[in-house]
């Protein structure tokens, strides 16, 4: 059996309530190159259900259900187990942006290169968008590692990665371990493609959100330790002004 170009990685617990949009969202893709990975904490909502009906829609799918350490725990099993030429996370309740999204990124794309990568914008748990109040907030041209010296200049959803370039997440880093994945990622001076384009329906909230005082801690560590004091006071800048400019409430 070949591998699939794509491997769809997406963590659930206790998710029945707003899977089925990612759900809906990945079986009526065009483009079939794909799998999709979930690793379950142990759900026992109807999660599992969902999942096991949605095998016939998908091209290939594999689950796993146990306990972890964690939502980083999580991901990092689903790396083990993904044989896409490049690797995807999309969380419970995210989705693409709509049925042409993976087939207008992939044909497009070079094939050189390692980091595919997009715009997204917020939505609620029925799928709403939520109207846009801050700037575009990924990098204009090609994405560098400084672009990442104030929080993730890209979602965490709308970065495609060249599989053998991810990382293992850092799970000394239990809601902000992201941004140190991302940074290492373009500390490898990665080829990257801006696709231009809306890849990405976020769900707004999250257990970052929920525990911000943690996060902006953890957030700190990881700035200082790639940048150094200088990114963390830009970081504080940057987070306060996009406050005044009336900006999303959560941090990214």
């Amino acid at each position: 059996m070949s591998s699939p170009r794509l491997s769809i990685i997406t963590v659930t617990y206790q998710a029945a309530r707003v899977l089925p949009l990612t759900l809906r969202s990945t079986a009526e893709q065009t483009w079939r190159d794909w799998e999709h990975i979930f690793i379950d904490g142990g759900s026992y909502d109807g999660t599992l259900e969902l999942i096991q009906a949605y095998e016939v829609q998908a091209p290939a799918v594999f689950w796993l259900s146990e306990r972890d350490k964690g939502i980083y725990d999580a991901m990092n099993k689903g790396l083990r187990v993904a044989r896409g030429e490049y690797v995807v996370f999309l969380n419970a309740g995210d989705a693409f942006w709509d049925a042409g999204t993976l087939e207008r990124l992939f044909t497009a794309a070079p094939p050189e290169a390692d980091v595919l990568y997009g715009d997204h914008r917020y939505v609620n748990e029925k799928g709403e968008i939520i109207p846009r109040r801050r700037p575009r907030p990924y990098p204009m041209g090609k994405a560098e590692t400084r672009h990442f010296r104030t929080g993730m200049g890209i979602a965490h959803q709308a970065l495609f990665v060249r599989r053998s370039l991810a990382p293992f997440y850092d799970l000394r880093y239990p809601l902000a371990a992201d941004l140190d994945w991302a940074i290492r990622i373009f500390l490898q001076k990665p080829r990257a493609y801006d696709s231009g384009r809306i890849l990405i329906r976020y769900l707004e909230g999250g257990i970052s959100a929920r525990r911000r005082r943690r996060y902006l801690q953890e957030r700190t560590q990881i700035l200082y330790q790639h940048f150094g004091f200088r990114a963390v006071l830009e970081s504080g800048l940057a987070m306060i002004a996009n406050m005044w400019h009336r900006g999303y409430p959560g941090v990214e």
